[in-house]
């Protein structure tokens, strides 16, 4: 009987110790939130993605939007919303009167996941020194090929700047701007690749905080020889999503 309780109580204390603490919800890439989709409601929505929209990004959101189109629903789209723990919520929002069929990203078309989008976007916001506390994500066609909308807010919830960067293949489609109503001078650019002032000879890696700029708070990773030297990350610009789904990252190179 003593070992039976003994046991329950363990048991119990285990299931404490792997729920998260109160504010500290699990963030997942858009990659991910896509794969949450194709196991819970089939791979078949995978081609028919009209968009994808995070908010509040640390430096991804722990609550993605994904509408897919659906000539089954009555505004001919579906919505689900994902977190970690799945598909949370589902919906069918009615679109305007004459919006026309949702314009639809096939995956082949897709090989920058979020995670390349945040790094771009650091990567020319380290190099204009503007400091950032948080993305807003969305993806969406734009004549004709997927690219992201990233925005920069700071810690009172205002826009810092925002850019565009092809999901096809990380090309920066827009750099980095700052708000129109905000910019007193020419919009904030980053030209050239970022070199860490701190980082050594040789082809090294070290950890370091972003200075001057960036995502505050965010340890990145530096190398000489790195595409982007401020956001090395593990998951890099060209990460197709079908190499994603069987777990083969193919590589295409970044153009700025």
């Amino acid at each position: 009987m003593k070992l039976t309780t003994a046991l329950l109580l363990a048991a119990v204390l285990l299931t404490v110790l792997m729920v998260p603490a109160s504010g500290q919800s699990a963030q997942l890439t858009a990659y991910q939130a896509l794969r949450t989709v194709e196991r819970e409601k089939g791979g078949g929505w995978l081609d028919r993605l009209v968009e994808m929209r995070g908010v509040d990004g640390d430096p991804q959101p722990v609550r993605w939007l994904l509408t897919f189109r659906d000539e089954n629903a009555r505004g001919g789209v579906r919505e689900f919303a994902v977190t970690a723990q799945g598909v949370t919520s589902e919906r069918t929002p009615v679109r305007a009167a004459g919006s026309g069929k949702p314009s639809v990203m096939g995956s082949g078309s897709l090989n920058l996941d979020s995670s390349g989008a945040f790094a771009a976007a650091n990567k020319q916001a380290a190099a204009a020194k503007v400091g950032f506390y948080f993305l807003n994500y969305l993806l969406q066609n734009s004549q004709g090929a997927p690219v992201w909308l990233v925005q920069l807010y700071d810690t009172a919830g205002l826009e810092v700047g925002k850019m565009e960067v092809s999901a096809k293949n990380g090309g920066i489609v827009s750099r980095l701007r700052a708000p129109q109503a905000a910019a007193a001078g020419p919009a904030a650019t980053a030209t050239g690749p970022v070199t860490s002032p701190s980082a050594p000879t040789g082809g090294t890696f070290g950890d370091r905080w972003v200075e001057g700029g960036g995502l505050v708070g965010h340890v990145s990773r530096w190398g000489e020889k790195s595409w982007d030297a401020t956001t090395n990350t593990a998951v890099r610009v060209g990460d197709s999503i079908s190499a994603f789904f069987i777990g083969r990252p193919e590589q295409v190179a970044p153009r700025n």
